[in-house]
C-alpha cells in the first residue's frame, strides 16, 4: 500500500454511492498548491470522510492506495477541521473469505478424504489480503498521526 499527501484544494467531487458507512465517488479532481491538477478514480471513502469533500474546501488531503482501492483516508482543512477514517470493508471481506474457505477445505477433507486446491489458494489470498488491508490500515494513522502538527499556510 502507498500513501501520499495532496496539499491544495477541492475542484470536483463526483459522488456515486454511499452504503455501510462508506462512499464511493467517480472521481474527485484537486488543485495542487504549485503542482497542478491531480485526480484520483473511483475513490472509496468512509462517510466522514465524504461529508468533507465538498468543492471549494482547502487544506491538507491524505490519499492512500491499496490492491485496486485507492481514496482519502484523512483530511486536515485550511479552517482547522481535521478529519481521518480508513475504509475497513475489505479487510471484513478477506476475514469472511478465510473462514468460509477454511469450512470448504474441512468438509471436503472430511467427505471426500481430498484437498480442494481451490480452497486453499482462496484460503492464501484471504490471509494474504487480511494482512494487507490491516497493514495499510496501519500505514494510514500513522502517516495522519504523524502530520499531527501541520496548520495550513492559509489558517496561519
Amino acid at each position: 500500500m502507498s500513501v501520499s499527501i495532496i496539499d491544495g484544494s477541492i475542484e470536483s467531487a463526483d459522488f456515486k454511492r454511499a452504503r455501510g458507512g462508506v462512499s464511493i465517488f467517480r472521481s474527485i479532481g484537486f488543485q495542487q498548491d504549485g503542482v497542478g491538477p491531480r485526480t484520483i478514480r473511483n475513490a472509496v471513502v468512509t462517510d466522514s470522510i465524504a461529508a468533507e469533500l465538498v468543492p471549494g474546501t482547502r487544506g491538507r488531503f491524505y490519499v492512500y492506495n491499496a490492491f485496486d482501492l485507492r481514496g482519502v483516508h484523512g483530511i486536515r482543512t485550511a479552517d482547522g477541521r481535521e478529519v481521518h477514517g480508513f475504509p475497513g470493508n475489505n479487510q471484513k471481506i478477506f476475514l469472511i473469505m478465510g473462514i468460509v474457505n477454511i469450512l470448504w477445505i474441512a468438509l471436503v477433507v472430511a467427505t471426500r478424504d481430498a484437498v480442494p486446491m481451490l480452497g486453499v489458494a482462496l484460503l492464501i489470498l484471504a490471509v494474504v489480503g487480511y494482512i494487507f488491508m490491516g497493514k495499510g490500515r496501519r500505514e494510514a494513522q500513522a502517516q495522519f498521526e504523524g502530520d499531527a502538527g501541520y496548520r495550513s499556510p492559509s489558517s496561519a
